[in-house]
């Protein structure tokens, strides 16, 4: 395998944990945007996803558990995170030889961990996506008397 090759495949296996961060800040921030309605005009609440925007994953999955009651979710994505961070942070590395040419069996036990976290990936957005479905309605559809 060429390491250009592999490279893009890492890129395209990663690419969907840049998703999930994604799905943590449109979470974070309707959840948010929902507390702020709820508070209304009672007490002064400036929080919003904005203040999240350049958060690492790991913030925003302790972000994320305080506004949920998943914890199962926020279990897996925790597990999630630790396996990105080997597969960005020390994955190529580690299917490097001496000579940095790719050493073929560790190649092969990489990318089936790509594969691996690239399933995960889309199946943790759509459980973010879920999980935000419980409050939307309220979010979008609720009556706000207080709200500015």
């Amino acid at each position: 395998m060429y390491r250009d090759d592999f490279f893009l495949k890492v890129a395209k296996a990663l690419s969907g944990c840049q998703l999930v961060e994604q799905q943590l800040k449109l979470y974070i921030s309707e959840a948010l945007e929902l507390a702020a309605k709820c508070i209304g005009n009672r007490m002064v609440f400036t929080m919003s996803g904005e203040d999240y925007e350049g958060s690492s994953l790991e913030r925003l999955i302790e972000v994320f558990k305080k506004l949920t009651d998943n914890a199962t979710l926020v279990t897996e994505l925790r597990k999630f995170k630790d396996e990105r961070n080997f597969l960005s942070h020390r994955g190529i590395t580690h299917c490097l030889d001496y000579e940095d040419d790719l050493f073929e069996s560790a190649v092969a036990e990489y990318e089936q961990r790509l594969a691996a976290i690239e399933r995960e990936a889309k199946r943790l957005q759509n459980e973010l996506h879920q999980e935000a479905n419980k409050f939307r309605p309220d979010l979008y559809f609720g009556e706000f008397p207080d709200a500015p």
